[in-house]
C-alpha cells in the first residue's frame, strides 16, 4: 500500500529530530509499501528522509498544486491521508481527483463543528468551517479523536460506518511514575498559553482554592504568545508558579508532586494531558469539552465541570485537595481507565486497519 499524507507539522522536516510524531510516523511507514509526506510550508525547508520508504517534503502555499501534481506523478498512491479537514484536505480532494483510484481520508484532531468557543478564537475559524463542510463531503472515511466528534459528523450527515474513532497514539508508559508522598497542597497544569486554555477561569478558579487552602502552590508549565501577560496580570498570587517550558524528565516529576491537574479549555479536542496525569494516578478538573468526556469519568476518575464556571472548578479542586484519600482513590482509577482504553500501540494499529480497510473498500 502507497500511502501520500499531507500535514502542518513542521518538525517532521528537522533532520535528525525525535520525539513522539517522528517515532509515530516511522511506525506508519514501516507497515506500508511506502509513505511520504507532504507538511505546508511557508518557509523553504530541505526535504527529511524520515525513512527508508519515507520522505517528507515541504509544499510551499504559493505553489503547492505545481508541486503535488510532480508528486503523484513518481508513485501510485492508493491513499491520501490529511491532517485536517481544511488546507490538506483541500489539497487532498486536488490528488484523489487527479489519481482517480486513490481514497481519501480526512482526520479531525479538533472540535470544529457546532463548537461557539472554537468559532470565537479568530475570525478565520468561520472560512475554515466552510472549508470543512466542503472537504468531509468527498472524504471516502474521517478519522475523529473522540466519540463526540464523530457524533458531530453524523449529525452532518456523514455515514457513522465511515468514521473510526481512534485517539492520538501516545507513549504511556513513558510517564509512568508512583505518587510521590504529598508534603504540601500541588496543583498542576500543562499546555500553552493561548486563548481555547481559558486561563482567565483558571486564575479566577486559583484565587478561590487559595483562600480555602493553605500553603497552596499551584504549578503551570507552558509557554505560548500569553505568557508573559498572564504572569503581570498575576503577579499579586505568589501561589501560582509560571514555569515555563519544561522537559520530559522535570514534568514526570511534576505529575509525581501533584495532588490535582486541572485544564479550563474552551475547546480540546483530546487531552493528551490527562492521560499523562492518568500515569502518574493524579486525578483531573476539567472543562466539558470533547477531549475531557472522551477520558474523564466525572466523579469516578475526575471531575468534569461547565466550561468557564471558574466556581464550580474550584469547589471540586478544593474538595480533592482536602480529601486525599478520595484523590488517590480516582487517581488510581483514572490509570485504570486509562491503561485498558489507550496506548501508543492500539492507535498505531488502528489506524494502519483504518487505512487497510480504507484501501480496499473505500470506507
Amino acid at each position: 500500500m502507497n500511502v501520500l499524507m499531507i500535514s502542518t507539522d513542521r518538525t517532521l522536516l528537522r533532520p535528525n529530530g525525535f520525539g513522539d510524531a517522528i517515532n509515530r510516523h516511522r511506525q506508519y511507514a514501516s507497515r506500508v509499501a511506502r509513505l511520504d509526506i507532504l507538511v505546508l510550508a511557508k518557509k523553504r525547508t530541505q526535504p527529511n528522509q524520515l525513512a527508508e520508504n519515507c520522505l517528507v517534503e515541504p509544499v510551499y502555499f504559493w505553489r503547492a498544486k505545481p508541486m503535488i501534481n510532480a508528486v503523484c506523478r513518481r508513485h501510485p498512491y492508493d491513499l491520501v491521508v490529511c491532517q485536517d479537514p481544511f488546507l490538506t484536505a483541500t489539497f487532498g480532494r486536488h490528488v484523489k481527483e487527479r489519481l482517480k483510484e486513490a481514497k481519501l481520508i480526512i482526520h479531525f484532531h479538533g472540535d470544529f463543528f457546532d463548537n461557539p468557543y472554537w468559532l470565537k478564537e479568530q475570525w478565520r475559524n468561520r472560512w475554515y468551517r466552510r472549508l470543512a463542510e466542503n472537504n468531509i463531503t468527498q472524504a471516502d472515511s474521517i478519522r475523529a479523536v473522540s466519540g463526540a466528534i464523530k457524533q458531530k459528523l453524523v449529525n452532518r450527515g456523514i455515514e457513522a460506518h465511515n468514521i473510526y474513532v481512534i485517539p492520538t497514539p501516545v507513549n504511556l508508559e513513558a510517564f509512568v511514575v508512583e505518587p510521590a508522598p504529598r508534603t504540601k497542597p500541588i496543583v498542576l497544569t500543562v499546555g500553552r498559553m493561548v486563548k481555547a486554555k481559558d486561563f482567565p477561569t483558571l486564575i479566577a478558579a486559583a484565587a478561590r482554592v487559595a483562600s480555602q487552602v493553605p500553603n497552596l502552590e499551584w504549578l503551570i508549565a507552558g509557554d505560548g504568545p500569553l505568557r508573559q501577560t498572564l504572569m503581570e496580570k498575576t503577579k499579586d498570587q505568589p501561589y501560582l508558579r509560571w514555569l515555563g517550558n519544561v522537559n520530559h524528565d522535570q514534568l514526570k516529576t511534576y505529575y509525581q508532586q501533584a495532588n490535582a491537574v486541572v485544564m479550563t479549555s474552551s475547546n480540546e479536542s483530546f487531552g493528551k494531558v490527562f492521560l499523562e496525569a492518568a500515569m502518574a494516578r493524579v486525578p483531573a478538573v476539567a472543562t466539558d469539552t470533547a477531549g475531557a468526556r472522551e477520558i474523564i469519568i466525572d466523579g469516578e476518575s475526575g471531575y468534569i465541570v461547565p466550561i468557564g464556571d471558574a466556581v464550580r472548578c474550584a469547589e471540586r479542586v478544593t474538595y480533592l485537595l482536602q480529601q486525599p484519600q478520595l484523590a488517590a482513590t480516582m487517581g488510581r482509577r483514572a490509570y485504570e481507565i486509562v491503561t485498558q482504553k489507550f496506548g501508543w500501540q492500539k492507535s498505531i494499529d488502528a489506524i494502519i486497519a483504518m487505512w487497510q480497510q480504507t484501501a480496499k473498500t473505500g470506507g
